[in-house]
């Protein structure tokens, strides 16, 4: 590839970056105004907390943008262990919200182990799995990353927090596939999964209203089937072009978490259809740009890595979009720079700045020894 080619890939992919931030910051704004205002009697209160928290992420985007991420294999067991230490540490230590212990509070701000840990995972398997490659390891040595991964999800099912488990699950049985792990053994995680979920259904009364709510929400329009009642009306009001920004109505008051579950149904009061459909294709641009990079990185971390961030990317989108479309059953899932949440923004921006440390540093094939960091 010549260096105008990776160029041209570098600055599309800068400036869709650039696009999803400046509108998440918007749509952060627009989303949370009234319920800000309400609680707190600030209507920018949830917006400049986003604000301070960008900042962050700004930082470390630039540092982890000019480091090379090779580096980043000799922190991939440190991380992991922290990411649990600190899962274990929420369950004593994390302030209460709603019956689940998922942030661990400090000077008037809460962090999430959560967000930190599928960080911790994806640069953990893509390691794994590019050792895996080239030392040709036993199928057996899967079994290491495998109790990591499951120690994770039972940790995070304590908070309570099954949206990130499925998260962390998805992760899993991604990377298995694209490491050549046995169909045999793939197959067999999966079906092992489903017996814990009807478990969990049948044994967590909030998991089954969840269930029952996405079914039929009809059955109990103000009570568990509330919040998928409202994401329908609110997406759907918007139409094709939207009533626009900050003008939607749905927010006030009658969407609950319109600035963090169900931002996506904002966007789709405000910016219409056509807004909903620009949002997803610019995320599509960063997580086809990351898959096409995955298939043409020559050394093996640098295309696990760039696998395990567009899936990253993939996953919440998914995730998110399809709670508030009725594809889903209902789940706390940010939506990538436009839901608030400062762990989430934070850990955002941090895989973003790794992802152009991949266009820029890593050596792809058809290409000469010159590197791009070099050009740039």
């Amino acid at each position: 590839m010549s260096s105008r080619q990776r160029l041209k890939i570098y600055y599309r992919c800068l400036i869709v970056s650039a696009v999803l931030l400046m509108l998440g910051g918007a749509m952060v704004l627009s989303s949370s105004a009234p319920y800000a205002l309400q609680t707190t009697g600030d209507a920018f209160y949830y917006f400049k907390r986003h604000c301070l928290f960008f900042v962050l992420g700004l930082m470390l985007f630039f540092y982890f943008r000019n480091l090379h991420y090779e580096k980043l294999r000799k922190a991939a067991k440190p991380l992991i262990i922290v990411s649990l230490v600190l899962l274990v540490l929420v369950l004593f230590l994390g302030t209460e919200i709603k019956g689940a212990k998922r942030a661990i509070s400090f000077g008037g701000f809460r962090f999430q182990p959560s967000e930190l840990a599928k960080f911790a995972l994806i640069v953990y398997l893509a390691n794994f799995f590019a050792r895996y490659e080239q030392q040709k390891k036993s199928k057996k040595s899967f079994i290491i990353p495998a109790c990591v991964t499951g120690l994770m999800m039972v940790l995070l099912l304590k908070e309570p927090d099954f949206g990130s488990t499925v998260t962390v699950f998805a992760y899993a049985m991604a990377f298995m596939i694209v490491g050549g792990i046995s169909w045999m053994i793939v197959a067999g995680t999966l079906f092992s999964f489903a017996p814990a979920v009807w478990y969990l259904i049948h044994n967590k009364p909030y998991m089954w209203k969840r269930i029952a709510s996405f079914l039929s929400p009809e059955k109990d329009p103000l009570g568990i089937g509330y919040h998928v009642i409202q994401a329908l009306i609110t997406i759907g009001s918007g139409g094709l072009w939207g009533v626009g920004l900050g003008r939607g109505r749905q927010k006030l008051e009658f969407l609950p978490e319109a600035h963090k579950d169900y931002v996506f149904a904002v966007i789709g009061e405000e910016l219409g259809f056509v807004g909903c459909i620009a949002v997803i294709a610019l995320f599509g641009t960063l997580i086809f740009t990351g898959f096409w990079l995955s298939r043409r990185i020559k050394d093996a971390f640098g295309r696990y890595l760039a696998f395990g961030i567009s899936i990253y990317f993939g996953i919440q989108v998914f995730l998110h979009a399809g709670v508030t479309m009725k594809v889903l059953p209902p789940k706390g899932t940010t939506l990538p720079f436009f839901s608030y949440g400062g762990s989430s923004l934070v850990i955002a921006m941090t895989m973003l700045g790794i992802f152009f440390s991949l266009i820029r540093n890593a050596e792809l094939e058809s290409e000469g020894p010159e590197m791009i960091s070099e050009i740039l």
